[in-house]
């Protein structure tokens, strides 16, 4: 029986959690809101992200000029700029950018307080505080100046949805959030097969309320801007080139160093584009019975899909967040946390604006990082490896 003493005064403690988080969520928005207007010029990057604010602001003024909804981002986020860019133009025609920057900046943060909230509900008593681990200066910073917490956020909510049970509610949120930023696609085998260990059957309306949701979503863009609109996105990144500081390009400058090999490598980086696809083969060898193994599954997969990306986008560690604090039950996987966190800002924008995006020092950060990573995904490993041996030695 739990104690009404007890559970009350846990409550109280959560809401004085809670208030905390937001005061600091509010301090946060008014002050780098205020620094991007006033000291945007003397700050560089340090505080305030100009180039992926303009872009954002750039790609919303589909709505307030009725062209089609095409931008090199997903579904979700493109629709989610132009209603700014339309709120911003509202609010003041005479300052559009400096509005919506301060609208899209202040709807993040409160999706990170959302977050905050989930988090302090979800963990144990004991380890309530480690929601605060989510409120740490980079978070804050990427938070602010992206929107990748959203994806984040919403592969938190499926997973509390998995703890209840609600299979479609799994399905409709991770597909909403597949159509924000693409990872959370690979989520999908992984809750899909824990739902169906523990039901004992095959999920199929798993798979067709995700199928479902996905074409209204698509029809949605269809109808606003044709087939261009659907299809934008994933031209740009068929496209795109591969950047400098991206993991494959040092595992690349490696392997022709040790060979002496002094020409490309044919197909090098289609092979390790399949690699990044393929951790959810996980659901093969791994048997997803647990709420702890689910968590793992999404850290290794979301981890592998990180590690060898042929882009750099360092704000990519949001994705791990949710899953990263959950599965911390001491202070040295938080400690892991912290310092993951803070050589993230320290590579960018810190070590990319000082000495500059092809130096050695950012290239030496950026290796550190990549190692953290790694130790991060190897750790979630060993603990699947460990609850499967664990399992078979009861089952022997």
């Amino acid at each position: 029986m739990i104690d009404p003493i007890a559970e009350s005064h846990y409550s109280g403690n959560n809401r004085k959690r809670l208030f905390i988080a937001g005061i600091i969520l509010l301090v946060v928005w008014i002050t780098i809101t205020f620094v991007s207007i006033v000291l945007k010029d003397k700050m560089g990057s340090f505080v305030f992200d100009y180039h992926d604010s303009a872009l954002y602001f750039e790609r919303g003024k589909w709505l307030t000029e009725g062209t089609p909804p095409v931008s090199e981002y997903p579904q979700i986020p493109t629709f989610l700029f132009g209603v700014d860019r339309l709120l911003s133009t509202w609010i003041d025609a005479n300052m559009p950018f400096n509005v919506f920057v301060a609208i899209f900046s202040l709807e993040m943060l409160l999706v990170l307080f959302l977050f905050c909230k989930v988090l302090v509900e979800v963990l144990p008593k004991r380890l309530s505080n480690y929601a605060f681990l989510a409120l740490l200066p980079p978070t804050l910073y990427f938070t602010y100046n992206r929107f990748d917490i959203l994806p984040a956020f919403f592969c938190l909510l499926a997973y509390i949805a998995a703890t209840k049970k609600q299979w479609i509610m799994v399905s409709i949120i991770l597909c909403i959030a597949t159509f924000t930023k693409w990872y959370p696609a690979l989520l999908f085998p992984g809750f899909f097969m824990y739902a169906t260990t523990l039901e004992k059957k095959f999920q199929w309306k798993m798979i067709l309320s995700f199928a479902i949701t996905s074409i209204a979503i698509l029809l949605l863009s269809y109808l606003y801007g044709g087939l261009e609109s659907i299809l934008a996105p994933y031209q740009f990144h068929i496209a795109r080139d591969i950047e400098f500081m991206a993991f494959p390009v040092f595992l690349s400058d490696f392997i022709r160093s040790v060979l002496d090999i002094q020409r490309s490598l044919p197909y090098y980086f289609l092979f390790l584009f399949i690699i990044q696809v393929s951790a959810p083969i996980l659901i093969i060898f791994t048997k997803l019975d647990s709420l702890d193994a689910l968590i793992h599954y999404c850290i290794i997969v979301t981890g592998v899909f990180i590690l060898f990306s042929r882009i750099w986008s360092p704000q990519w560690f949001l994705w791990l967040l949710p899953f990263l604090i959950i599965s911390s039950k001491n202070i040295k996987t938080a400690g892991v946390i912290l310092v993951y966190n803070l050589i993230t800002y320290l590579g960018f924008p810190v070590f990319f604006v000082y000495y500059g995006k092809y130096s050695d020092q950012l290239r030496i950060l950026v290796l550190l990082t990549y190692f953290f990573l790694f130790t991060i995904i190897f750790r979630s490993i060993m603990n699947i490896m460990s609850t499967r041996a664990t399992q078979s030695k009861q089952g022997s």
